[in-house]
């Protein structure tokens, strides 16, 4: 299975564990830890899935998974280095987890710092890796592509996977870090807390979705305010 038919099978997976941490948080099951901790286990092990088969993907064509032709357009225009932005993470807890101690506000703020120092460094080895492309001999071997000699072609194929290896290389340090600064937020939330951020992680993926779906079909203009509250 290629990676975005196996995407499309995660969404529909993804869909369903939403309807289930939704049920979980009701009032009925508002104390229900068993419950909570169950599903909360499925969930990270859906997004464990998710990131191995993205890996492996990346490593047959990581300029497709940096901006997956399977996405609408404006879902591509709102990709950080193949993903979500880390940083995201907290507008959806600010959101969606209303009962934070002080000592987990604090915490989740320190979490916040390193996170979004880290987002900048990675950001700035992107530009370093994207601007290898402007280099002299890479643009020399790109414009004479068409006429390159026998011993040119290693050469422009080297610089081609010189640059697919820098791209990977950020790939996974970007998911990594989307990995990391998640896997320290839970560390800090009590299970219905953990639900409830889990929870508003799906509805903000579907939502968007479905929002980017609607916006190509010229239907956009209901699910655009809750899409714009999240990312402003």
């Amino acid at each position: 299975m290629n990676f975005e038919a196996f995407f499309k099978d995660w969404l529909i997976r993804q869909e369903n564990l939403s309807y289930q941490l939704l049920d979980a948080i009701a009032p009925e099951n508002i104390h229900n830890n068993e419950l909570h901790q169950c599903l909360i286990d499925q969930v990270l092990s859906h997004y464990q899935q998710y990131y191995l088969e993205k890996s492996l993907a990346a490593t047959e064509d990581v300029f497709q998974i940096i901006s997956p032709p399977w996405l609408t357009f404006p879902e591509r225009t709102f990709l950080w280095i193949g993903g979500f932005r880390p940083s995201l993470i907290f507008k959806l807890i600010a959101n969606s987890v209303q009962d934070l101690t002080a000592e987990q506000e604090s915490e989740v703020q320190q979490v916040k710092a390193e996170t979004r120092r880290e987002e900048r460094e990675l950001g700035q080895t992107m530009a370093r890796v994207q601007e290898s492309v402007a280099s002299a001999p890479f643009m020399n071997l790109a414009r004479r592509s068409a006429n390159l000699v026998d011993g040119e072609v290693p050469e422009a194929e080297a610089a081609m996977k010189e640059l697919q290896k820098g791209m990977v290389a950020v790939l996974e340090a970007a998911d990594a870090l989307r990995s990391t600064a998640a896997w320290k937020v839970l560390q800090i939330l009590l299970p219905i807390q953990t639900v409830k951020f889990l929870a508003a992680v799906a509805q903000f993926h579907l939502t968007t979705r479905r929002w980017c779906l609607d916006r190509d079909q010229g239907l956009c203009a209901i699910r655009q305010p809750l899409f714009i509250f999240f990312l402003g």
